[in-house]
C-alpha cells in the first residue's frame, strides 16, 4: 500500500480489540491498517471469559470458529465463604444457548485467541497488519488524519493517511494523551497477585468461577481452557511486590488447591485493578475503544467484552459515513453510546470487587452487605443496562436499546437461516407481513441496502415482542433501533433519517 494512498481507518494497537476492529472493516467494506509495537501478541494469559453477546459479535466479525480452540464452557460462578460454602451463585446447563444463540459465557487462552483473530486479517482485501510499528505522532486535517509511523525493524519512518484514526493502545494510550483527552479514577485501586497454572496432572477443582470471600484473603479462582487455571489474591497492606511474586510465597497461597509438582506458574504478577474512564471516546477524527477509553476491575471477566462491543458499536457507523449514507454527526453518537455503557461496566465490576470484600468484612464480625449492593454477586439479579441513548426512535416502544435475538428468520419468503447470516452487516426490517412504504423510507431503506425480514415460527422474546409489535427496525450491530405497527413504519424510520443526516 502506498504512502500516499487515503485508508479509510488507521487503527493504533492490534491487541485483541483492534485485530477486532480490523476484521470488522474488512466485513464492512472499509480500507484499515492495524499498527503495533510488539512483532508477536503478548504471550501470557490476561482476559479471561468472552460473553455471549460479545461471540455473537466475534462470530459477525468472521472470528469466532477460529477462536473456538482455545476456549471452554464456564459452567457456573459463585461467590463462597472461607470454607466453600456457597454464599450466591448460579449454574450453567451444559449446552444451553442464549437469545444471542451462544453459551453465557465461554473462559479464553487469550494469546491463543488473539493469534486466531488476527490469522482471519488474511480474508480482508484492503486491511493490513502492520507488527513492529509504533505510530509516534498524528495530525488531524479537515478530511483526514496523519499518522507518523516508524518501522522498527528497518528503522525507517513514513507518513499514513487516514479518514479516520482509532486508538485500541491500551491504558497509556499515547493517542488518548495527545489528543489531550482526560483520563478519570472512579476511586478503586486495588493490589491482585494474578497466578496463571499450566496444569500437568489431574487435580479436583472446582469447574465454577469463584469469589472466595475469606476474611483472611479474598481470592478469586477461575477455570480456564485445556490445562489452564488462574488464582487471584487479594495483597494485604504491607505486602510488596517482590514478595508476594517469590516463588516460593506463590506457592505458599496455591497450597490449599495445589503442590508444585501438579503444575507449572506460568504468570505470577501483582496488578494494580483499576476502574477509570476517558472523558470523551472521540476527539473529531480520533476515536478511543477497549483499554484506551476505560479500565474495568476484573471481578466479571468485563473488560476486553467491553472494548469489543465498544469497536462494534463504532465501525459500522464509520462505514455508513464513509458510503455516503449518514452524514459526520452519527459517529457523535458513538461517544453518547458507548460511554455510559462503558461506564456502567466499569461500576458494576468495581461494586462486584466492593461486595467481596464487604462479605470477608461479615466474617470477620461486620454487617452483612446492604440488600443494593448484593445485587452485583453472580446471580445477584443486577441486570446490565440496555442501550438508552443515541441512534435510537424517539417514540420507539419498551424494547428499544435492547439486542434482536439470533432467531430463525426468512428473506424475500424463501432464504432462511439464523438471523445474523441472513441479514449480514445491514440493517433490517422484521416484519410480521409484507409492508408498504412511502417513497422517502423506501429510497433510505435502498441507500443504507436494508433487508426485509420475516420470522416463520416467533417463540420465547421474539414471540413477545412480534404479538406486541408488528414491525422492527434492528440496527447493524443487532440493537433494536425501534418497533411500531405496520402502518407507522414511515413514521418509525423519519427521525432515523433525519438523525443520518448532516
Amino acid at each position: 500500500m502506498a504512502d500516499s494512498s487515503l485508508l479509510d481507518v488507521a487503527i493504533v494497537g492490534a491487541g485483541p480489540v483492534g485485530a477486532v476492529a480490523a476484521n470488522l472493516c474488512g466485513v464492512h467494506g472499509l480500507s484499515a491498517i492495524a499498527f503495533d509495537r510488539a512483532v508477536d501478541v503478548y504471550d501470557l494469559p490476561r482476559a479471561a471469559a468472552l460473553f455471549d453477546d460479545v461471540q455473537r459479535i466475534l462470530d459477525n466479525a468472521g472470528v469466532l470458529e477460529a477462536i473456538l480452540p482455545a476456549t471452554c464452557e464456564l459452567l457456573g460462578a459463585e461467590f463462597v465463604d472461607a470454607a466453600g460454602a456457597r454464599i450466591i451463585g448460579l449454574e450453567v446447563p451444559p449446552g444451553l444457548l442464549t437469545e444471542n444463540g451462544r453459551p453465557p459465557v465461554l473462559n479464553i487462552d487469550q494469546p491463543e485467541v488473539e493469534r486466531a483473530i488476527r490469522s482471519c486479517l488474511d480474508r480482508h482485501d484492503g486491511v493490513e497488519l502492520r507488527v513492529s510499528h509504533e505510530v509516534t505522532g498524528f495530525q488531524q486535517a479537515d478530511d483526514h488524519v496523519e499518522l507518523t509511523v516508524r518501522d522498527l525493524a528497518a528503522g525507517r519512518t513514513r507518513q499514513v493517511h487516514a479518514h479516520w484514526l482509532l486508538a485500541c493502545d491500551g491504558a497509556r494510550s499515547f493517542v488518548r494523551k495527545a489528543s489531550g483527552i482526560g483520563w478519570k479514577s472512579l476511586g478503586y485501586d486495588c493490589d491482585w497477585l494474578v497466578v496463571d497454572v499450566a496444569m500437568s496432572r489431574s487435580v479436583a477443582l472446582t469447574p465454577f468461577a469463584q469469589q472466595i470471600c475469606d476474611p483472611d484473603r479474598p481470592v478469586t479462582v477461575i477455570p480456564m481452557p485445556g490445562v489452564l487455571r488462574r488464582w487471584e489474591f487479594q495483597l494485604k497492606p504491607g505486602e510488596t511486590r517482590e514478595e508476594m511474586e517469590a516463588p516460593e510465597r506463590v506457592w505458599q497461597l496455591l497450597a490449599p488447591w495445589l503442590t508444585p509438582s501438579d503444575g507449572e506458574v506460568r504468570r505470577a504478577v501483582v496488578y494494580r485493578f483499576h476502574a477509570t474512564i476517558a472523558d470523551s471516546f472521540r476527539r473529531g477524527r480520533v476515536f478511543l475503544a477497549g483499554d484506551a477509553a476505560h479500565q474495568t476491575p476484573p471481578f466479571l471477566g468485563q473488560g476486553l467484552c467491553t472494548g469489543i462491543r465498544d469497536v462494534h458499536n463504532l465501525i459500522w457507523k464509520l462505514a455508513m459515513v464513509r458510503g455516503g449514507a449518514a452524514g459526520d454527526r452519527l459517529l457523535d453518537t458513538y461517544d453518547a453510546e458507548r460511554r455510559p455503557l462503558a461506564l456502567a461496566m466499569v461500576e458494576h465490576s468495581t461494586n462486584s470487587g466492593r461486595l467481596i470484600d464487604a462479605y470477608a468484612a461479615m466474617a470477620r464480625g461486620g454487617p452483612e452487605p446492604p440488600a443494593e449492593l448484593r445485587e452485583y454477586a453472580y446471580g445477584g439479579g443486577r441486570a446490565l443496562p440496555d442501550l438508552s441513548a443515541g441512534l435510537l426512535a424517539p417514540n420507539g416502544g419498551r424494547w428499544v436499546g435492547q439486542r434482536f435475538p439470533q432467531a430463525t428468520v426468512r428473506a424475500g419468503g424463501a432464504e432462511i437461516g439464523r438471523f445474523d447470516d441472513v441479514v449480514g452487516p445491514r440493517w433490517a426490517i422484521v416484519a410480521r407481513e409484507p409492508l408498504s412504504v412511502g417513497d422517502n423510507t423506501e429510497r433510505f431503506l435502498a441507500a443504507v441496502d436494508a433487508i426485509s425480514v420475516d420470522v416463520p415460527q416467533p417463540e420465547g422474546y421474539v414471540l413477545g415482542l412480534l404479538m406486541e409489535h408488528e414491525v422492527i427496525v434492528v440496527r447493524p450491530d443487532r440493537i433494536i433501533y425501534g418497533a411500531g405497527e405496520a402502518g407507522g413504519l414511515d413514521s418509525l424510520i423519519a427521525p432515523l433519517i433525519e438523525s443520518m443526516r448532516g
